[in-house]
């Protein structure tokens, strides 16, 4: 009888972790921020997380100086280090959240390539696993709001996204 309510104790123990692990949220440990609509001038994206090395990885992957032209190849985008707990509030926020869980991989975009609607590019990632996801002009603004009030305490990032927010406009 012991035995029986052991294993069934343990059984049970065992599907409820595995259940609650499966629902348990992702933990993003890099959220890039990038502009993808039309613009005269260079629109650096921002790369929020949680370790200098990764954010250096990004930076290289995505190549950004290459998308600008030899003139702004100097300028690369702005890395910030943030606590876990703090990349967990941003992609935790209300409109970003499902966001991210529609996201996907999709191809970069490629220069020369004609951005006609002013949209966000929104790319989070563990490592080098990462997926992307464009959102539209209102809600990223909206997000973008939300992100500012949370890395408040970031001068610099804030100034990055100022910019993004202002080529929205």
């Amino acid at each position: 009888m012991r035995t029986r309510l052991g294993i069934t104790v343990f059984v049970w123990l065992t599907l409820s972790l595995t259940g609650l692990a499966q629902n348990a949220p992702r933990r993003y440990t890099t959220v890039v921020i990038d502009y993808t609509g039309e613009t005269i001038t260079a629109v650096l994206p921002v790369v929020i997380t949680t370790s200098q090395e990764e954010g250096e990885w990004y930076r290289q992957h995505f190549e950004y100086g290459q998308h600008f032209g030899p003139d702004v190849a100097f300028e690369l985008p702005y890395i910030q280090v943030v606590p876990q707990s703090v990349l967990d509030e941003i992609t935790g926020l209300p409109l970003l959240k499902p966001a991210l869980k529609r996201a996907r991989m999709i191809e970069e975009h490629l220069p020369g390539k004609p951005e006609t609607d002013q949209n966000v590019t929104f790319s989070a990632g563990v490592g080098h696993d990462y997926a992307s996801i464009i959102v539209d002009k209102q809600p990223s603004m909206k997000i973008l709001k939300d992100i500012e009030r949370i890395a408040a305490k970031y001068p610099s990032l804030k100034a990055g996204l100022h910019q993004l927010e202002y080529h929205l406009k």
